[in-house]
This record gives structure tokens, sequence and C-alpha cells, in this order.
């Protein structure tokens, strides 16, 4: 049965996570209105079905990372060994050890992991966020400051190239996370948990980038956050994580100066919705 979105209340994104966490519970096929989820058309370039409406409908196939994954992974972290070694060396000359920051993050219907990073800022850098996390609190945002203070000079150059994230292939390889998918949130996140519609982002594994890494950030909500990832759990299929890894890469260069930043009047929406087509 498909059910369809309307509103009754401000019809903001968190009332539509609601109507779709309801739907799951039921087991129901939801629908809702382009005008409703602004953000998935501007921000994650997806576009709806013909009636204008964006269909979110959940696999009852278990969640996991499958063998072939896994070893694509693997092999990517072969290719990129020689890399990760040079950055490991460069952040113990810098910084000195550990050159590898681990951390407990949330995956799979909430079930902690430990994710592995490059580390990018001071070693003390834990005890100094409850005081920085005060100080620029913005509701409805996870804590994000654009110039960090904990951060290094190496560390600054590892983010905006996002080598720092390349360790997360052990994970993969450990089938705890996916290439592409959620973000996995620490426990200081935890609290951005406060209505039903948020714990939809949990039903997948988390991956290394994802709709919603290549799709704002920052700059969006977590209700936002919650949608986009849910809408990715919902359409996942191979062509989409193609077109995905492509806008990663794309947000790479831009990162680092090589890429031009697409005009508003010349983004392409709905490029993510064709890749997610196919179901393969």
């Amino acid at each position: 049965m498909r059910v369809v979105f309307t509103v009754h209340g401000d019809g903001g994104t968190g009332e539509v996570l609601d109507f779709l966490a309801r739907a799951v519970r039921e087991g129901h096929v939801a629908a809702v209105p382009a005008a409703c989820v602004p953000v998935l058309v501007r921000e994650g370039r997806c576009r709806p079905d013909h009636e204008d409406l964006f269909e979110f409908r959940l696999s009852a196939q278990p969640q996991r990372c499958g063998l072939t994954e896994r070893a694509l992974a693997l092999c990517l972290a072969v290719v990129c060994l020689p890399l990760m070694l040079l950055t490991a060396l460069l952040i113990w000359v810098c910084d000195g050890l550990p050159v590898v920051f681990r951390q407990t993050r949330f995956g799979y219907r909430g079930g902690p992991f430990t994710v592995f990073k490059f580390r990018t800022m001071a070693r003390r850098a834990e005890r100094l966020q409850a005081g920085l996390q005060r100080r620029s609190r913005q509701p409805g945002h996870l804590f994000k400051l654009e110039n960090d203070p904990r951060v290094t000079p190496l560390g600054k150059i590892l983010r905006r190239t996002f080598i720092d994230e390349w360790p997360q292939l052990i994970n993969v390889i450990r089938g705890e996370m996916r290439l592409i998918g959620p973000r996995p949130l620490p426990e200081s996140d935890q609290g951005h948990y406060t209505r039903p519609g948020h714990a939809l982002r949990l039903e997948g594994l988390p991956g290394i980038t994802g709709l919603w890494q290549v799709s704002g950030r920052n700059r969006l909500t977590f209700d936002e956050m919650c949608l986009l990832d849910f809408y990715y759990l919902c359409h996942r299929s191979v062509r989409l994580d193609l077109a995905l890894a492509v806008r990663t890469v794309g947000v790479v260069f831009q990162q680092i100066g090589l890429g031009r930043k697409a005009e508003r009047g010349r983004e392409q929406a709905g490029d993510v919705v064709r890749a997610g087509d196919d179901d393969g």
C-alpha cells in the first residue's frame, strides 16, 4: 500500500521524517511531494517521478557489506598504501604519535564500532570539544567549526583532500562500513536523535562517503541529513553508488581548487535519481 504525505503541521523536514517513520513501521510505501522536500532537489540533485512525488521504499534485505565490496576496499587500500604510509610518516614528524585516530561511532541500527581516521587534530582535541561546542552551538546542526583551532596545519590539508578518511577502508574490509552510505556519528552527536524519523538513517550500514557528504554537508540541518540518508538507503544501487563516487571526486577537486563550483542555474537536478533507478 502506498501512502502520500499531506501537510498537517508546519510541513517541515521533521514532519516528513515522522511520516516516513510511521510508513516504515506499518509496512507501507511512502510518497512525498517534491515541494515538501526541496533539499532532495536543491542539494541532493534528485528528481521526483512523473507525479512530482519522491517514493520511499526500504528494502527488506539484510544490510551487510558484501564480499565484492570488501575485496574492492582491500584493492583500494593496497593501491593507496604508499601514500597512506607517507601520510602516517608526515603526521608523526609534524605532530608525533598517534598517527591514527580511533573513535567509537554508531552504525547499523545504532550498533557501536571503532572507526579509523588519520589524526588531523591536536592530541587534546577531544578534551577541548565540550567548550567549543557550547560556544558555537547551532540548533539543529551537527557540531562543526569552519576554522577549528584544534586542526593542525597538516590536518587541514588531509581534510581538504579527504585523505584523512582513507583508513576507514579498514572498516569496510571488516564489514563495519561500506564505501557509500550514511555518515557514522560519534557519541557527542547522539543527542540529535530526538524524533522517530531520525533513526531511519540507521537502517543501513554507514559509509565513507554518501549523498549527504556531497550535498551540502554541515550547511544542512540534522533533519535534512536524515532525509538525504534515508532517500539513499531506499534507492541504493550500483549506478547510484558510482554517481556518488564521481560527485565525491568532484567535491575533492573543488576543495583543493582544481574544480569549478557548479552555478545554480546550471546544476543538473535529477542526476542522482536517474542513477538510482537501477536496482542492480
